[in-house]
């Protein structure tokens, strides 16, 4: 990946470019020190005059209201730029001054408008930040110090703002009473501060000619080499996976970790300002030789099974099949802003089209118009693709047939990244924009219920959501990562959602694309989970997975791709590692979805492998099959002797019913278990197994729904509580005791009899 520069021949301007701006994908307003606003057509790289400025105007920076929702609102196009006279001016899009505003003395260094465009910070000379009404009245002063502030931003949130101070970057809450976090960034003066809204980053680049990547608690994350020159600018790019770093003659592609993509030597003098257009494919910077530049990023690559396609120039896609050493060129009409290749198919998206091409023949494609021009996140999987739009969502067959526009609630597509949703071959998982412990699940089988949502509700913020790609709807999982760092496996169709915990200290994880297995980053060791909904049993868990924890991993890697038996790791030093892993789990997976169990039980018995074995017990006792013999010889082959005992238990259980419920019970799921029990009419078993597995309150809540049992329960609870010699604490167990006559007699004689019931049969 890198960039392509084009600059114009000749400078438009006839002194030094101060700041840019985009108003849209196609055009950038530029400002300089001849107080001139140009506007540039940048598909042509020709400019014409918006407006001649004020004399005593020298422009510093400037920034185009964000749309929210893809709409102008209306305020229409407001352009805010601030000057060293130390007034910030709101103009329309015409050039005209809307309004001016005296802000700091001394010049204005910074402006930026809040993400939601409701408001505007500035800082200046005169050390103080301040906060204003989008009309311009002043809302606060929240810093004031002792130096310079040369750059200043928001969080993604706009709960509070990260400024610099000399040699320190801090970031200071807008709630009152709350103590600033400072830390000390660079060995010279920071010189310009960006802050991801997408992947909640911060990078800073400063007089000791290094940038740094930081996160949100000030813990380095990345330094950069010695450059020439101080760094004189840095942007983040909308989606957050990359960022420019400006100097002299210098422009610099980086990933968000920090390594650099690519490095360019153009002759602009020091690049002032850096902006980037809202699709995240093109660059616009201000030059200090009085020139605008513009940098288009190409050689973007995508990966999957035999196939690689690569952006090579704007509007043409590159394919290489490796197998046969064979290549395609796909030329387009327009600039490609978005590449997807999964499943058989390659998906590409222009400002106004969408084209699907298939592997197997590239020369007809799919081609159907986008309803609001450029596709901010596009999904795809086994039957469909997800594009999400400026204001509307579209779920599409690989025909390229609108199938479903999928609607949840607080649907605030402007915010959505892709790790924030994830799409499935029946379900839709999103998570909300404003309430960031909440998931919506969509059902996307059914068009009529794609704008009918479930939540699921979790107790910290989530930053990652993924569900599994195989197997049918009813055992669809979601993964999700929380802020803690902790990753959580929860089925979307139980009625109550349990989080299984599958590890903590995780830094990233995907799902493959293949089978049912997820690969993360715990720590700094790479770890595969072959067999996820292991998670109710730690032992089984830990026995089907694979820990790889060796030094080639280095510090910090990322996961890069999860294909097949191979995890593409991504080095800190931006190397890619790829780790194989056993192909024998996914079989056992793969044979135990097609119900093959004759040829999953000959596999494992052939290669013998501790972690085949493991894989299937778990299957076998969540199978809906009758597969009791296997999960026995499967669990007696990795020495849980103790399950051995208990599935030869079940197995003498008078009913199928009760089989299957003491199967599902020894697969972790409890509530199958209980449904199946209750179907049948067996209610005592039913809350005799949440007494046996210390669950008083749901056996309580069963006890009074059903109207039966309910002194059993009252009486085994003040049983259990005497033998541990602790008193009653629960308000429900207490107020029960006060109205329910128990007679301990009566109670023993009542289990007596109904445990004589089920005695199993001979």
């Amino acid at each position: 990946m890198r960039f392509k520069i084009s600059i114009a021949q000749k400078p438009s301007h006839n002194a030094p470019v101060t700041c840019v701006g985009w108003s849209s994908t196609e055009e950038v307003y530029s400002a300089g020190d001849d107080n001139q606003l140009l506007s540039w057509s940048v598909s042509v790289n020709q400019s014409t005059r918006i407006a001649q400025l004020s004399q005593d105007l020298y422009p510093i920076d400037l920034q185009f209201l964000p749309r929210v929702g893809g709409t102008l609102g209306k305020h229409g196009d407001l352009v805010l730029l601030t000057s060293a006279d130390g007034k910030f001016y709101i103009l329309n899009k015409a050039g005209r001054i809307e309004r001016s505003v005296e802000a700091h003395k001394g010049a204005v260094l910074v402006g930026q408008w809040g993400n939601d465009g409701s408001g505007l910070l500035t800082a200046g000379e005169d050390g103080l930040v301040k906060i204003w009404s989008r009309s311009g009245m002043l809302r606060s002063t929240v810093v004031s110090c002792d130096s310079s502030v040369y750059g200043a931003c928001w969080s993604p949130d706009s709960q509070s703002i990260a400024y610099t101070h000399g040699k320190c970057v801090v970031i200071k809450q807008l709630a009152p009473n709350t103590k600033p976090l400072r830390w000390k960034a660079h060995e010279g003066l920071v010189l310009c501060l960006a802050w991801s809204a997408a992947s909640d980053i911060l990078v800073s680049g400063g007089e000791d000619c290094r940038y740094r990547v930081w996160d949100t608690h000030g813990r380095q994350m990345f330094s950069s080499t010695l450059h020439d020159h101080h760094i004189t600018s840095i942007a983040w790019s909308p989606a957050g996976d990359l960022f420019a770093v400006g100097s002299y003659n210098t422009l610099r592609l980086c990933d968000y970790s920090g390594w650099s993509r690519s490095l360019e030597k153009p002759n602009t003098g020091s690049i002032y300002k850096l902006a980037w257009s809202g699709d995240g494919t093109q660059l616009a910077g201000a030059c200090a030789n009085g020139h605008v530049m513009f940098a288009h990023v190409v050689e973007r690559d995508v990966h999957y099974g035999n196939f690689t396609a690569s952006l090579s120039e704007r509007k043409m896609v590159t394919v290489h099949n490796i197998q046969d050493e064979t290549e395609e060129h796909l030329e387009l009409p327009e600039r490609i802003i978005q590449l997807a290749l999964r499943y058989g198919h390659l998906v590409v998206t222009t400002p106004t089209q969408c084209y699907i091409y298939s592997t197997s023949n590239w020369n007809t494609p799919a081609i159907f118009d986008l309803k609001d021009g450029s596709v901010n996140v596009l999904l795809l999987c086994e039957k469909h693709i997800l594009l999400v739009e400026k204001s509307t969502v579209g779920l599409y067959n690989y025909q390229g047939r609108l199938v479903a526009s999928p609607r949840w609630p607080n649907m605030r597509l402007d915010y959505l990244r892709s790790s924030h949703l994830s799409l499935s071959p029946d379900t839709l998982a999103v998570r909300d924009t404003s309430d960031m412990k909440t998931v919506h699940i969509i059902d996307l089988s059914n068009t009529r219920s794609s704008t009918e949502s479930t939540t699921i509700q979790h107790s910290m913020h989530i930053i990652q959501v993924a569900l599994d790609q195989q197997g049918d709807s009813s055992s669809r999982n979601l993964a999700l990562l929380d802020k803690a760092g902790d990753l959580y496996l929860v089925s979307v169709k139980s009625l109550t959602k349990t989080f299984s915990k599958l590890g903590r200290k995780i830094e990233c994880f995907q799902w493959n694309a293949n089978d049912n297995t997820i690969a993360a980053i715990q720590d700094t060791q790479l770890i595969v989970w072959y067999c996820p909904t292991a998670a109710f049993n730690a032992k089984l868990l830990k026995l089907c997975s694979l820990q790889y924890d060796s030094p080639e991993l280095g510090r910090s890697p990322k996961i890069n791709d999860f294909v097949g038996n191979s995890v593409s790791v991504r080095r800190a030093d931006g190397s890619l590692l790829n780790v194989p892993i056993s192909p024998y789990p996914s079989l056992v997976q793969k044979y135990a979805q097609d119900n093959k169990w004759s040829d999953v039980v000959n596999l494992c018995r052939s290669i013998n492998n501790e972690t085949a074995w493991a894989c299937l017990a778990v299957l076998a006792t969540q199978a809906n099959s009758d597969t009791i013999d296997i999960a026995e010889e499967a669990y007696a082959n990795i020495n849980h002797h103790e399950k051995v005992y208990y599935l030869q238990y079940i197995k003498t259980l008078p009913t199928k019913a009760e089989q299957k419920a003491h199967l599902a019970l020894l697969g972790g799921r409890l509530q199958e278990a209980e449904s199946i029990l209750l179907h049948n009419g067996m209610v005592f078993q039913t809350i005799y197994c949440n007494l046996n597995l210390h669950n008083w309150t749901r056996a309580l809540d069963l006890a009074i729904k059903h109207k039966t049992q309910i002194d059993t329960v009252l009486y085994l609870r003040q049983k259990y509580l005497d033998g541990l010699g602790k008193t009653e604490n629960n308000n429900k167990f207490s107020t029960l005791k006060e109205s329910v006559q128990i007679d301990p007699e009566k109670v023993e004689q009542k289990i007596q009899m109904e445990l004589q019931k089920r005695k199993p049969s001979q």
